[in-house]
C-alpha cells in the first residue's frame, strides 16, 4: 500500500533493473488505460447482455512485498461476470504516475495524486504469483442489485474527469477507497464488529506493517510527530488492507433497522499461496539505526575527550556533524510547515533537529561570532539536558536510536563550553 507510505500499486516483477522497471511501469500505465478504456467503452452493453445475478464482487487483499513500498500489501475490488464469456476485472486505487510534473516535490509536499484504473484480473493476479505474495479473495454478500450499483459506481469513478483523488495514506488510500465504494452501495448499512479494548496507535501499526525495515521505522518516527501517537478507532485502523481483510470479515449488513443481519462476506478464497512468502532480507544489527547511531555517539565520546585533553576545538568535525543535524532540520520543518502529510505537526524531534545546527557549523569558523556560539551552545546543552529527562513524559514516541543521536549534542556543546572555560583560566 503506501508507501507511505508507501505504497505503490505499479505492480513490478522484483527481478527487473531499474531502467526496466521504468519502462514496465509505463508500459503497464499505457496497458491499465487503454484497458480501462475498453471496459467502460462496453460496460453498458454488458449491462444489458448479461443476466441480471451473474454479476460477482469480491475483495482483494493482496500481501506484502519485498520492496518498501510493498511492505503494506494492497486492497482492489474484483468485479466478475460468471457466464462463459464474460468479463473479469479489478479496480484498483492504486496507480500513480511518476512521469507526472513535478512529481518528486508533490510527492513530499503530500500533494500526490492516485487514480482508479481498471486491470485484467489474470494480470492484476500474475503481479503477486510473481514476487510470491498472498492474494485472498473476499467474495460479497451482495444482491444482484446491490452488485450493479456498486459497479456502475466503480464505472464511474473510472471516468477520466472522476478517477483522479488526492492520496493520504492514512485516511484515503488504496484500502479506504474500496471500503468506502462498498458501504456507499450498501446505502452504510455495514456493521462492524469492533474489537474490546484499546486499539493501538497509528505508529504502533504502522510499526507493525514495517517492522522488517528499521530504516524506515527511523524515517517514520523522525518525520512524523504526535498525531501518529494517539489510539486509533477501529475504522481508521482499515487504512491497512490486512486489517480492512480481518473487519470485512466480521462484519454484517443490516437489512433495516432492528432486524437480523447477513455476513458481509460470503465465504473466502485463497487464491494464491506462496510456499515462500515474500518478504525483506532482515537487517544485520550493525546496520541498524540503533546500532548506528550508538556507533556514532562512541565516535562522538573519542573525538570529545581528545578536544578536552589537547583543549581544542575540532572545526572540521563539528562543521559536518552539524551540517547533517541542520539538513535532517531542514527536513524536518519542511515536513512541519509546509508539507500537508497527515500528523507532521507537532513534531517534539524539532527541538534537537533543526536547521539552526547550519548557522553554527558556519558561525564556528569567525571569532567575532564566539560568543555567540557559545550562548548556543550554553542554551542546547541545558534544553538537551531536559528534553532527555522529560523523553518518557512527552506526547510522542521517540525511536530508540535518537537518544544517542540527541547524545551526541550534548556532548559536543559539553565539550565546546568545558574547552572554552579552560583555554579563559590558562589565558
Amino acid at each position: 500500500m503506501k508507501r507511505d507510505s508507501s505504497e505503490s500499486c505499479i505492480f513490478t516483477p522484483y527481478f527487473f533493473s531499474l531502467r526496466q522497471k521504468e519502462l514496465f511501469m509505463k508500459m503497464k500505465l499505457c496497458a491499465i488505460a487503454l484497458f480501462s478504456a475498453l471496459f467502460l467503452s462496453v460496460g453498458t452493453w454488458a449491462q444489458e447482455s448479461s443476466s441480471h445475478d451473474t454479476l460477482q464482487v469480491s475483495l482483494l487483499t493482496c500481501g506484502p512485498g519485498t520492496e518498501v513500498y510493498e511492505l503494506f500489501g494492497h486492497t482492489a475490488l474484483r468485479v466478475r461476470e460468471l457466464s462463459p464469456r464474460g468479463f473479469d476485472c479489478v479496480f484498483n486505487y492504486g496507480m500513480f504516475d511518476f512521469d507526472a510534473p513535478a512529481f518528486v516535490w508533490r510527492f513530499t509536499k503530500g500533494e500526490t495524486d492516485y487514480c482508479l484504473g481498471v486491470n485484467d484480473f489474470p494480470d492484476f493476479l500474475l503481479n503477486y504469483v510473481v514476487r510470491e505474495s498472498r492474494v485472498d479473495e473476499q467474495i460479497l454478500n451482495l444482491t444482484p442489485e446491490e452488485s450493479w450499483a456498486l459497479f456502475d459506481a466503480l464505472k464511474k469513478n473510472a471516468l477520466p474527469e472522476n478517477r483522479v483523488y488526492r492520496y493520504n495514506f492514512l485516511f484515503d488510500n488504496c484500502a479506504t477507497r474500496p471500503r468506502d465504494m462498498v458501504e456507499a452501495a450498501l446505502g452504510n448499512r455495514v456493521r462492524y464488529h469492533e474489537p474490546e479494548g484499546t486499539l493501538p496507535t497509528f505508529r504502533e501499526e504502522i510499526d507493525r506493517y514495517a517492522g522488517a525495515c528499521p530504516w524506515l521505522i527511523f524515517g517514520i518516527d523522525l518525520a512524523l510527530g504526535t498525531g501518529l501517537d494517539r489510539p486509533m478507532s477501529y475504522r481508521e485502523q482499515m487504512f491497512g488492507p490486512e486489517m480492512l481483510k480481518e473487519a470485512f470479515a466480521g462484519a454484517s449488513i443490516q437489512a433495516v433497522p432492528d432486524s437480523a443481519s447477513i455476513p458481509l462476506v460470503k465465504r473466502t478464497v485463497a487464491l494464491y499461496e506462496p510456499v515462500v512468502p515474500a518478504k525483506p532480507s532482515e537487517t544485520p544489527f550493525w546496520l541498524t539505526p540503533l546500532f548506528v547511531a550508538w556507533l556514532l555517539f562512541a565516535l562522538v565520546v573519542a573525538v570529545s575527550g581528545y578536544d578536552m585533553v589537547k583543549r581544542r576545538y575540532s572545526r572540521i568535525f563539528d562543521t559536518v556533524l552539524f551540517s547533517i543535524y541542520g539538513l535532517g532540520g531542514l527536513v524536518v520543518f519542511f515536513l512541519m510547515f509546509v508539507s500537508v502529510h497527515p500528523a507532521t505537526y507537532p513534531n517534539y524531534s524539532a527541538f534537537w533537529l533543526h536547521p539552526f545546527w547550519l548557522l553554527i557549523a558556519v558561525f564556528i569558523w569567525f571569532k567575532s561570532l564566539k560568543s555567540v556560539v557559545k550562548y548556543y551552545h550554553f542554551a542546547n546543552f541545558a534544553g538537551l539536558l531536559v528534553f532527555v529527562a522529560l523523553l518518557r513524559r512527552m506526547p510522542q514516541a521517540f525511536n530508540a536510536a535518537f537518544l544517542p543521536l540527541v547524545l551526541v549534542l550534548v556532548i559536543r556543546s559539553f565539550t565546546y563550553l568545558w574547552v572554552s572555560w579552560r583555554l579563559k583560566k590558562t589565558a
